[in-house]
């Protein structure tokens, strides 16, 4: 968390539906059905030092690309115990100003979250008041008593990288979902 403080870009303006989008429609579509995430949206293959910074265990890192812009790096694959997708902002790019295209109005957006998880069976969930770098939220689909393994439920664990500006917008620039792997066809 040390690499939040020191972003002091933002975005200019807020565009939830998209981060929505990336959550419950690219990240969920691909945790829940195999769906191939971010179609449409602008991407190219991340760096090979941002690489190097994504989790060693995560499947498929090496095929990661930049989404958007520099600033944000996603990682999706699968392997025998589970399925992943993340975003995650690229903090040497945020502080050198790579554009924000992540940003939500942070007053009222873990409820606004709240609402689209629980629509979408993730009943569970841990949550913070405010939206901000220092708060963790996760949401989870009802347990199975197993917390490893292929028979753990669809978890979303979301983190603002920015604490809201002046206009009350955060960037909303860390969130990984993960869930089981698909059985097989």
């Amino acid at each position: 968390m040390a690499g939040l403080a020191g972003l002091a870009t933002v975005p200019a303006r807020a565009d939830e539906a998209l981060v929505m989008r990336l959550i419950f429609e690219d990240c969920l579509g691909y945790v829940r059905h195999g769906r191939t995430p971010f179609a449409g949206l602008a991407t190219r293959p991340a760096p090979p030092a941002v690489i190097a910074e994504l989790p060693a265990r995560m499947p498929d890192r090496d095929k990661a690309v930049e989404l958007l812009s520099p600033r944000y790096v996603a990682s999706w694959g699968a392997d025998a115990m589970a399925r992943h997708c993340m975003v995650r902002t690229v903090f040497e790019a945020a502080q050198a100003g790579a554009p924000a295209k992540l940003g939500v109005r942070a007053a009222g957006f873990v409820a606004r979250v709240d609402a689209r998880a629980k629509a979408a069976g993730l009943t569970q969930a841990e949550t913070a008041e405010r939206f901000s770098p220092i708060a963790s939220n996760l949401w989870s689909e009802p347990g199975t008593g197993h917390e490893s393994g292929p028979l753990r439920p669809v978890s979303l664990s979301l983190l603002a990288t920015t604490p809201p500006d002046a206009d009350g917008i955060a960037d909303a620039g860390l969130f990984v979902m993960a869930g089981p792997p698909l059985p097989p066809r």
